[in-house]
């Protein structure tokens, strides 16, 4: 995990926060050696000056360290905004290049999980217990050989302990870490579900089921904190057994060189260097032990973000992507599409044509293809046979970037930002003047709502558009779609949401548009599509009828059924 995830974040600074760290380490051992010839002079009754010297440059080992201590902190949130600035940079343009067929599949809460604690859990792993590890190796080692030049036994003695404590460590964990390790996933799954909970909560309230909801949430919840207690349980006891080690072990050396001095084999310098070096010792291993649970965390976080990054994009961009096609007619050549997972072809062998500048209008039953055909042109997925051109050009050819910037879209679920208006429309052309923002907002009816409004179009729309309605919201995603101003249209149920009156104008600026556009229109409702230059209708992904709507509407076939069904298409 180390390797591969050190590779991809690249260059992370570690390697000054071990410098600084064993510096830091390196200050300490200065400060109590200094400070073991200066209680000898005092001790030995040497002079006032030479004792002088020794605090005096004791004294200056701790400022030096304090300062090396500041900066080793500096380096480490350095180094933890480098992991998190470039991970989730890779996971977001990761999550981008899979589309939204990857993240239609998946679990938002999950996703978020991923991107946000997994990746948190990694900056506190590489900017503190990857650091930690090395300054422990580098450190100990340095204070034992330097114990060795005041006397070797206790520096022999000292290292047994030393090596002892994180042995003993390591053993607890793989005897107990897998009976408490769930903690990560019931943490996850508890996040995922309370996520889910809160975007349905209207869904709950009006069917009546958030006791059932809360209680399966409690549920998850209890899973979550037995898993939490064994954990806990585990740490405790670590850090007990730890403790004992290092204390003990310092005890022991202590003990046996006060025992060598009273028998006269050492002298007071000796017992004071050790007294504060064996203390020295520990001290980066108890800090290692303090950074072992972002170590845990890692390993529990380590596993989605790799699988996350190891996904395969559904959609591949072209070696060598054609330029962008000067004509804007569509062509659906025996395109035939399944959905991951899904036994039931999408789309069957399907073929139709708009002409530049063409209306054609799609329509059925739910689940007859007409989305995926969405779905498709806009390249969220590839079909498995057949060929989609925009121009004469597969859009296979294109690059994602360019083929989009050919296609103006309203969905069927309108999806407004978090800001104003403005901001939210702004999102199809940046760099838009006021004028152009108004003018489109005036074909899609909504200018005079908008300036109604106490800030116009500084109005902030709330999370998803909350603060707007329904026909609002879709108002709003139309004029956006005009300000993009490409040669294509693609309109999924764009006017479902909106009032007979609105729909009605709303219709008749879209018809303008359409003539100066190629335009697909996916519908319901008759009105929407009574003036396209082709109907097309289709079932079971194929297209089983196509023309204009008179014609149709006197078959007797499926598209008559529709029309007469309620008097609109259902």
């Amino acid at each position: 995990m180390e390797i591969k995830l050190v590779k991809l974040i690249g260059r992370l600074g570690v390697r000054t926060n071990v410098a600084l760290g064993v510096a830091v380490s390196a200050g300490y051992v200065l400060q109590g050696v200094l400070l073991a010839f200066a209680l000898t002079e005092i001790y030995q009754g040497g002079g006032t000056i030479d004792t002088i010297r020794w605090i005096a440059a004791a004294a200056a080992a701790v400022a030096v360290r304090c300062a090396l201590v500041w900066a080793a902190e500096v380096a480490a949130q350095r180094t933890a905004r480098n992991v998190r600035r470039q991970l989730r940079e890779r996971l977001l343009q990761k999550l981008f290049d899979l589309g939204p067929g990857f993240a239609a599949r998946s679990k938002a809460g999950d996703l978020q999980s991923t991107i946000v604690g997994g990746v948190e859990a990694l900056e506190v792993y590489y900017s503190g217990y990857v650091p930690a590890v090395f300054i422990a190796l580098i450190s100990c080692t340095g204070v034992v050989l330097c114990l060795a030049y005041f006397d070797w036994r206790a520096a022999l003695l000292l290292a047994v302990f030393v090596v002892a404590l994180p042995v003993v460590d390591r053993l607890w964990l793989r005897w107990r870490m897998p009976k408490s390790s769930g903690v990560f996933a019931a943490l996850g799954e508890f996040g995922a579900y309370l996520l889910d909970s809160l975007q349905g909560i209207a869904t709950l309230k009006a069917f009546g089921a958030s006791a059932i909801r809360r209680d399966s949430l409690a549920k998850r919840a209890a899973e979550l904190r037995r898993e939490s207690m064994a954990t806990l349980s585990v740490t405790l006891a670590r850090t007990g057994l730890t403790a004992l080690v290092s204390l003990g072990g310092f005890a022991i050396v202590v003990g046996a060189v006060a025992w060598r001095a009273s028998a006269g084999e050492v002298g007071s310098l000796v017992v004071l260097a050790t007294l504060f070096l064996a203390r020295e010792a520990f001290r980066p291993l108890e800090r290692l032990e303090k950074s072992l649970h972002a170590a845990w965390a890692a390993g529990g976080a380590a596993a989605p973000i790799m699988a996350l990054l190891a996904e395969v994009p559904s959609v591949q961009e072209p070696a060598a992507p054609m330029p962008a096609p000067a004509r804007a007619d569509i062509v659906f050549d025996s395109v035939s599409f399944t959905y991951p997972g899904s036994d039931a072809p999408a789309l069957n062998s399907t073929s139709f044509s708009v002409p530049e500048r063409g209306f054609v209008a799609l329509v059925g039953p739910s689940g007859a293809g007409k989305s995926t055909v969405a779905a498709l042109l806009l390249r969220f997925f590839d079909p498995q046979a057949g060929s989609i051109r925009v121009g004469g050009i597969d859009i296979r050819k294109l690059s994602s970037g360019d083929l989009r910037d050919l296609i103006s879209v309203v969905p069927q679920e309108t999806y407004l930002f978090h800001g104003t208006i403005e901001d939210n429309l702004r999102i199809a052309k940046p760099d838009a003047t006021s004028e152009e923002i108004r003018a489109v907002a005036k074909a899609a009816h909504i200018d005079a709502f908008i300036e109604s409004l106490p800030q116009g179009y500084a109005t902030e729309v709330g999370e998803r558009g909350a603060q707007m309605s329904g026909g609002q919201r879709q108002r709003i995603a139309i004029a956006r779609a005009l300000l993009k101003d490409t040669p294509i249209l693609l309109l999924d149920e764009a006017t479902s949401n909106v009032d007979p009156a609105s729909e009605k104008a709303i219709q008749q600026a879209l018809a303008e548009q359409a003539r100066q556009r190629t335009t697909v229109v996916i519908a319901h409702r008759m009105s929407t599509i009574r003036d396209a230059d082709s109907i097309l209708v289709l079932e079971d992904g194929t297209v089983r009828e196509a023309g204009r709507h008179a014609d149709l509407a006197q078959r007797g076939g499926l598209y008559s059924r529709l029309v007469h069904a309620n008097g609109e298409l259902v």
